[in-house]
């Protein structure tokens, strides 16, 4: 068994300086996203926003995406911004009820890890907003609450899942997820349904770690995904676990998929392409409610909003042939058009390994 162990805090200068890099793209392209909806309304309050997180931007990934949507509000409209980073599940309850506490107009958790501890929070200060990334299927929400709905990146993972089944080699591909929740349920069964339309003889397998923040557990996962079923392309959706699943990818020459943010940067020489996620979508349409005077057309309702999309393919460009570039490209339309259906599927456990 191999261990290793990285430190989310002491990155190397080269990782610190991609992530530079994450966050500058990130916000960038935020803004060519948020630019089509034209300026947003204007508000002589400066309102207070604070964003608690899992994790940090260490993965290149769901923190670090958020993140970027957080500072670009704080760009755009000249908002007040605290972040709170690595909040454990035992300090969800003392930071959020601090926040609202203090005034914030603004708690937005992002993760699904604080879904139960939010809702109960935001029934207790009905003065304050709260905003949570994502939520149930079916939630019962108080009117000063706002959720992005849990299939925000299910078309994306259809697409990466009709690239893995056309470009494995093995017939094996895998999907290793943090924990296993209702929006990560409908992104494995949307990757699964992605792949099994491209090469029905393909077997999908999932893995789930329990954990966002356990790299060496994330190797070990991979190394027996790896050697143990012979998979040659893994999805990790899984934050600094994550990390782990993408250093045995280098180990053993396989591919990544990556989650959220273009983690190419992470790896370049073995990352296909990653599932990104629009979140500066999903805030800056709550914000602009908010200046705007129009909460009642959001509060105590769930969004579902498409944010999925994939990232370029970077350094395997020449290698994916342009009838698997096609073939995304008329399945994007397909599902745009209606044509195709990609499942919402939510179980409470994950699947058996395939036969």
């Amino acid at each position: 068994m191999v261990s290793l162990y990285f430190n989310r805090r002491a990155i190397s200068k080269v990782t610190a300086s991609a992530l530079v890099v994450i966050i500058v793209i990130g916000i960038a392209a935020a803004g060519y996203y948020i630019s089509t909806l034209g300026p947003g309304p204007t508000s002589q309050r400066r309102y207070k926003l604070a964003l608690v997180l899992g994790g940090d931007e260490t993965d290149a990934g769901w923190n670090a995406v958020g993140i970027q949507a957080a500072q670009y509000i704080q760009v755009k409209y000249g908002w007040d911004v605290s972040i709170s980073r690595d909040v454990a599940y035992s300090d969800q309850a003392r930071v959020i009820t601090t926040y609202a506490q203090q005034g914030y107009d603004v708690v937005w958790t992002h993760g699904g890890q604080f879904i139960g501890t939010t809702e109960g929070i935001a029934r207790q200060f009905p003065n304050t907003y709260f905003v949570m990334s994502p939520t149930y299927q079916q939630d019962n929400l108080s009117s000063n609450t706002v959720a992005l709905g849990p299939d925000f990146q299910v078309t994306g993972y259809y697409l990466a899942g009709v690239l893995a089944g056309k470009i494995t080699k093995t017939n094996a591909v895998a999907v290793v997820i943090g924990q296993w929740y209702d929006y990560l349920a409908m992104e494995f069964y949307g990757f699964k349904a992605g792949v099994q339309s491209a090469n029905p003889a393909a077997k999908v397998y999932a893995r789930v770690a329990g954990t966002w923040a356990d790299p060496s557990l994330g190797f070990q996962i991979a190394q027996t995904l790896i050697q143990s079923q012979h998979v040659d392309i893994i999805a990790q959706i899984a934050d600094a676990t994550g990390r782990g699943v993408i250093t045995a990818a280098q180990q053993y020459n396989v591919s990544i998929i990556g989650t959220v943010g273009d983690q190419a940067v992470l790896a370049p020489m073995v990352t296909m392409t990653s599932v990104m996620m629009n979140t500066t979508a999903f805030i800056d349409t709550v914000v602009r409610n908010i200046i705007g005077g129009t909460w009642n057309q959001i509060g105590g309702k769930v969004l579902n909003m498409n944010l999925g999309y994939l990232a370029p393919f970077h350094n395997f460009d020449s290698a994916i042939p342009d009838s698997v570039k096609n073939l995304l490209s008329q399945t994007s339309e397909a599902i745009n058009a209606g044509t195709i259906t990609v499942p919402r599927t939510a179980t409470t456990n994950p699947p058996p390994d395939p036969t």
